[in-house]
């Protein structure tokens, strides 16, 4: 033990160890990319957009469906668009940069880690945010989330890395960049690290000494990255008359913060505790250690003052603004896991060290009070709930899926009780590894058997010419129009439909069966014939259904 740790302090070994564990997390997330069709609405607005702007070949606008996306600013398009052109419109294209993005995030999770607590601590922190439940999701997702966190981290690493040792022109440039990129990848949420920079200065009695240079430099690191937007946005904003950022400020960013958006939010008081079941459902499995881990953080258990006052500043100042923006979606608070990280794998160092205090060890075990009902509940609906789904891969992938879970909370609990927090966390670290074998290889491909949009759309592609166009009713999910791979007429209402139906030119209707039974019931709709049909899962409205593509015979598609 003694020889490993004195590799690991070793600044050498170190970075090679770190660049390894991100060499594998990016692999894993690769794979993790591929096991599945992309997951409405998000990930096939993204990618579609993506599609249409190499289409195009207008890399300044996205669009979707044909009509402006202000939702999100360019860099992910940008970045997708680079396997899209080299792979086509495929999961792994679009979802590539989010497994990089990931790998990147442990990265910086590390050299923050290194810094402040020692190499060990943040190979640790990097294990533990690539084995959380919401970094998973993200990290496999086509979606800017995992874009923009490791813009985040790098503008805090960069500030990390001067305390102590100065500030240079050449690392403010680099912040800078970080932060460009950040607003490049999703808009003024992206300057959230400025707020934890200012915060830890003024909580650190050390950092404050030199308070003025560290604000002149992010002061100036700022308006770098702000004119790095700039030069995006403003021919962006010029190319559409304005509405760019009318719509993507305006309505996306303002809009989100006093209001409600798409019925992610609500009253302030009633949604003030939303945030902390997100952080337990999404820190899941490292709840185990999280009780404990924050008590030591606040009482200076692990790393210096500098270090207390970075994650007190890092966690608090993210938890509270998203908190009071009035839209909220479980991964705005994202940025908070890389600090969450390192503060368990410092503490999980320091019980080693036998410097924890009776309390805070106490703490240690009660983080179980979170870890437990979360497995117990995952395990049990892993177990159960396949047998009131008609998919038979559910049948012995659910339970075996559950029966691992079960088996690594059950010994990561004796493990922590018996020898402590490192030995519980190696169990957490190998448990969660298995586990992904029989979510990627049974339940998640048995889940694909539920999807609609990927059978109509690749029926409907091999029984049309790409110049037919499709229309839909009462079906507008955004993952259609990504694997019909064209563009779709969202159709107004039941007297749309009939127009469309007696139009003498080819076409290919999507709607549900019982919808078009209803409008069979009142109108004669007899120029039209049945090439597929799809009975599942209407899954981001939780519905089940039967989805028909119909096409017009008059021309004979």
């Amino acid at each position: 033990m003694i020889r490993f740790q004195s590799k690991i302090d070793n600044p050498t070994g170190g970075w090679i160890a770190a660049i390894l564990i991100s060499l594998v997390v990016m692999g894993a997330y690769l794979l993790i990319a591929t096991r599945t069709t992309l997951w409405d609405r998000d990930e096939p607005r993204f990618a579609r957009a993506t599609v249409e702007m190499v289409e195009s070949g207008n890399y300044l606008v996205p669009t979707f469906n044909g009509r402006l996306r202000p939702d999100k600013p360019v860099l992910i398009y940008w970045l997708m668009s680079l396997p899209v052109r080299l792979l086509g419109p495929t999961e792994l294209a679009c979802r590539f940069f989010s497994a990089v993005g990931t790998a990147l995030s442990c990265l910086l999770t590390f050299v923050i880690g290194r810094k402040l607590l020692g190499a060990k601590a943040g190979l640790w922190a990097m294990a533990i945010l690539a084995s959380s439940m919401m970094v998973l999701y993200i990290g496999s997702a086509a979606t800017a989330d995992a874009i923009l966190l490791p813009c985040m981290i790098a503008a805090v690493a960069i500030f990390v890395s001067e305390i102590g040792s100065g500030v240079h022109l050449w690392q403010t440039v680099l912040m800078g960049i970080a932060l460009g990129l950040a607003l490049l990848a999703k808009g003024p949420v992206g300057l959230l690290p400025v707020v934890v920079i200012v915060t830890t200065v003024l909580l650190s009695r050390e950092v404050r000494a030199d308070a003025g240079r560290y604000l002149r430099q992010l002061g100036l690191a700022t308006v770098i990255g702000i004119l790095i937007f700039l030069a995006w946005a403003i021919p962006a904003n010029n190319a559409t008359g304005g509405q760019f950022l009318s719509l993507g400020i305006g309505h996306h960013v303002l809009g989100r913060a006093v209001k409600p958006l798409e019925h992610h939010g609500g009253d302030f008081l009633l949604y003030l505790p939303y945030y902390l079941p997100v952080i337990v459902l999404g820190f899941f499995p490292w709840t185990l250690h999280l009780p404990g881990a924050l008590l030591a953080v606040f009482r200076g258990r692990i790393g210096g003052q500098p270090c207390r006052a970075l994650l007190i500043s890092w966690m608090l100042s993210v938890f509270i603004i998203m908190t009071l923006v009035i839209t909220k979606l479980p991964h705005y608070v994202l940025f908070i896991w890389p600090a969450m990280a390192l503060a368990v794998a410092g503490t999980i160092l320091a019980e080693e060290r036998n410097a924890l205090s009776a309390q805070e060890q106490v703490w240690l075990r009660r983080g179980t009070w979170l870890f437990v009902p979360v497995a117990a509940v995952g395990a049990l609906g892993l177990m159960v709930g396949p047998w009131f789904v008609q998919v038979q891969a559910l049948r012995w992938s659910g339970p075996a899926s559950g029966i691992v879970l079960a088996g690594m909370a059950i010994i990561a609990v004796r493990r922590q009780f018996a020898k402590g927090a490192a030995a519980s966390a190696k169990v957490l670290l190998v448990g969660m590894a298995v586990l992904q074998i029989p979510i990627l290889f049974g339940v998640i491909p048995a889940i694909e058997q539920l999807k609609l949009s990927p059978a109509i759309a690749g029926a409907v592609t091999e029984k049309t010419t790409e110049e037919t166009p499709v229309a839909t009713y009462g079906y507008g999910e955004p993952s259609l129009n990504f694997y019909v791979g064209r563009m779709t007429e969202p159709l107004r209402d039941e007297k749309a439909v009939v127009e469309w139906v007696r139009q003498v030119r080819p076409g290919v209707l999507v709607i549900p069966r019982n919808v078009l039974a209803e409008i069979r019931g009142r109108h004669e709709l007899t120029d039209l014939e049945e090439i597929a049909s799809k009975k599942g899962l209407n899954y981001s409205k939780g519905t089940e259904l039967e989805l028909v593509a119909m096409k017009r015979t008059a021309e004979g598609i």
